[in-house]
């Protein structure tokens, strides 16, 4: 069975509004088994809702990985913040199935394996002392464990707490599973073979993780102090006086920020007003990643999307009083139909700071 041959036919056949796609996994990375899947990622023009599945094509297992453009860099985006690029690297290093496009898939495995490439930047001080923190607790639990059950679990909890050490000591992505092993012997192949060794072994397996301990400055046990407690913080108070329009704006609209990072530090809440002019409509575009509440305070604001089952335009009347919830990365826009008041409405998203993609028109991409 020719795997890039199978895998274009299925694309063709399930998918034939498909923008492009990849074929990716170790069936084109030269460690293809008898159990090896196909690992296709398919990206459509206008899809409302991303989606994974697994079935049989071909006598082939077949992983599906189905978005549109911009769910693609939000999924590729999530990865390369938690340091682990498992989508990226199934797209940079994959076979092009096919590119309707005029070569956008090509810039998007060139863009990928450039950060990939790059490296997920330096650990922070602060996660670096927590990992030693973490592992020098563990081999501590190695040393007491007298239950071999116990002594098991806690040695594989080594065997992975010293590869993300060692990855993130030597600017190294992190993994989980058999991507963890592949991420560790891209960086340091002798560690990698080191743990393999000694996994069973727990006076083997504490040498080779107080050497990478000593790397990072040695184990840490007494004397650890966490992060500041975030619970106990003073209240913040911002008055009208106080918004700002510091943030990211749509035509036909103006905004103004009330929490957020800048007004008050805050980490994953946005909160303000939006006002839409009289006989005025803001641009077609959505939040990202944030989920959006809106509470109507004056005017009788409308909301406009597509409908994801039948595609038509669908549009929400409302007035003071409402509430309005918008998912994420979902395409609308907010218009104000009356002719003289101004309509007013609080916004509340669930992001730091307000994250506006303004767009050419309602449909996904």
């Amino acid at each position: 069975m020719d795997p890039v041959t199978d895998a274009r036919t299925l694309v063709d056949e399930l998918f034939p509004d498909a923008l492009f796609a990849f074929l990716g996994g170790s069936v084109v990375t030269g460690r293809r088994t008898s159990t090896s899947d196909l690992d296709i990622v398919v990206v459509i023009d206008a899809l409302a809702t991303p989606y994974r599945e697994s079935r049989r094509w071909r006598d082939w297992p077949v992983e599906l990985f189905v978005h549109s453009q911009t769910s693609l860099a939000a999924y590729a985006e999530h990865d390369f913040d938690r340091r682990q690029p498992t989508m990226p690297r199934i797209c940079a290093d994959s076979v092009v199935l096919l590119d309707r496009t005029d070569g956008l898939a090509t810039a998007v495995q060139r863009e990928l394996g450039e950060r990939l490439a790059a490296g997920p930047g330096a650990t922070a001080p602060a996660a670096l002392e927590r990992n030693r923190y973490v592992l020098s607790d563990l081999l501590d639990d190695l040393t007491d464990a007298a239950d071999p059950g116990e002594r098991a679990f806690t040695g594989w909890n080594v065997v992975q707490h010293t590869a993300l050490l060692a990855l993130s000591l030597s600017g190294g992505w992190h993994g989980t599973g058999k991507w963890l092993l592949r991420e560790l012997r891209a960086h340091d192949p002798e560690l990698a073979d080191e743990l393999l060794a000694a996994r069973e072994d727990p006076a083997r397996l504490a040498a080779v993780a107080g050497e990478v301990l000593q790397r990072a400055g040695g184990r840490l046990w007494e004397g650890y102090r966490a992060a500041p407690d975030p619970f106990h913080r003073p209240l913040r108070h911002i008055t009208s006086a106080d918004l700002s329009g510091d943030t990211a704006q749509s035509s036909g609209m103006r905004r103004l920020a009330a929490i957020s990072s800048g007004t008050t530090g805050s980490r994953r809440l946005w909160m303000g007003q939006t006002h839409v002019a009289p006989a005025t409509r803001s641009a077609d575009h959505h939040h990202g990643e944030s989920e959006t509440a809106i509470h109507v305070i004056s005017g009788t604001p409308s909301f406009v999307f597509l409908d994801p089952d039948g595609g038509a335009e669908t549009r929400i009347e409302t007035g003071p009083g409402d509430y309005i919830f918008v998912p994420p990365y979902v395409p609308h826009r907010e218009e104000n139909p009356d002719p003289s008041e101004e309509a007013v409405v609080v916004i509340a998203r669930s992001t730091q700071e307000a994250i506006v993609v303004n767009l050419p028109d309602l449909r996904y991409r």
